[in-house]
């Protein structure tokens, strides 16, 4: 995983970010073409609405509803439009539908990735709002931030 995303992706993930997609309540998966890893997917659960803004603790106590926030989802070049993205896709959406807690799954896009915006929306996730300056090291900094109703 950690070698497809620095080839996918111009965000570096730390260490703790591949420890994290052990822990319980996440998602990771890897794609194969023959004996190749050419797509990988990420994805992790918290609270409802964590991703569009600043959330306010509530005495401690559970969220009523979680959404699930798509970390990474990217196919290397040569294998992309033969189906391997949407079967990640689809694995994530089975996935935030077993637990009947998810109600949504959401994701940050960067504005300039077209093609990415096209692969989502062309499988039902809408475009939200522009987050501006989410991304820190990287330009354009802005994102998009998309959902995929569940429920």
């Amino acid at each position: 995983m950690r070698v497809l995303n620095s080839v996918l992706f111009p965000v570096h993930y730390s260490s703790s970010f591949y420890r994290g997609v052990l822990l319980p309540g996440q998602f990771a998966q890897l794609a194969t073409f023959g004996n190749t890893y050419v797509g990988t997917i990420a994805c992790r659960k918290q609270p409802l609405g964590f991703a569009s803004g600043p959330i306010v603790a509530q005495s401690g106590s559970p969220p009523d509803m979680l959404e699930v926030y798509m970390m990474t989802l990217g196919v290397l070049a040569p294998y992309r439009r033969l189906g391997v993205g949407k079967q990640l896709l689809q694995h994530a959406i089975d996935y935030a539908r077993q637990d009947p807690m998810v109600s949504k799954i959401v994701l940050h896009v960067q504005i300039d990735n077209d093609d990415a915006l096209r692969f989502y929306h062309k499988h039902g996730f809408s475009t939200m709002r522009i987050v501006e300056r989410y991304y820190k090291t990287i330009d354009p900094p802005h994102a998009y931030l998309l959902e995929y109703r569940l429920r």
